[in-house]
């Protein structure tokens, strides 16, 4: 009975009377800095909150992230996080994510003092990868391709 009704909602959420649409990112919402390591070459930790959109009208969980963070166009990290976020029906949800970012990744071919890292204020971004969407004991990875430009605060 429990799988009957777990694959029933599935064919619901990805059979409904309009095709079923993946959630889409909305934003990155309090970018911030946690903290800076000087060790191997320096790394700066970073915590944000993604926000998607569910264009659907059932909800479910989202699971996992698994997302390459590129910035200049040069893959600095990637993310893996065990998340366990409700993702509501026609609504938007929050992912919270907590990452670290080699600098020398970021910086390969320049030598920046502390002082321009830190004025810096803006952080252009592209996130490539997947969420997990469970619903019931049916996972399904939906694609994420976003590329936007977020002011940073210390």
């Amino acid at each position: 009975m429990k799988f009957s009704s777990v694959l029933l909602l599935f064919c619901l959420f990805f059979s409904a009377c309009s095709s079923p649409e993946y959630p889409e990112f909305r934003e990155m919402k309090n970018v911030k800095f946690k903290s800076f390591s000087f060790s191997d070459g320096g790394s700066v930790t970073l915590k944000a909150d993604a926000i998607f959109f569910n264009p659907n009208a059932i909800g479910a969980n989202v699971t996992e992230v698994d997302l390459d963070m590129y910035i200049d166009d040069k893959k600095v990290t990637h993310i893996r996080q065990d998340v366990s976020a409700k993702m509501n029906a026609n609504s938007e949800f929050t992912l919270p994510l907590d990452f670290s970012v080699p600098l020398r990744e970021v910086y390969k071919d320049l030598k920046p003092s502390l002082g321009n890292l830190l004025n810096k204020r803006k952080l252009g971004y592209r996130m490539e990868g997947t969420l997990k969407v469970g619903l019931g004991s049916v996972e399904i990875a939906v694609p994420v391709d976003f590329a936007g430009e977020e002011d940073v605060r210390f």
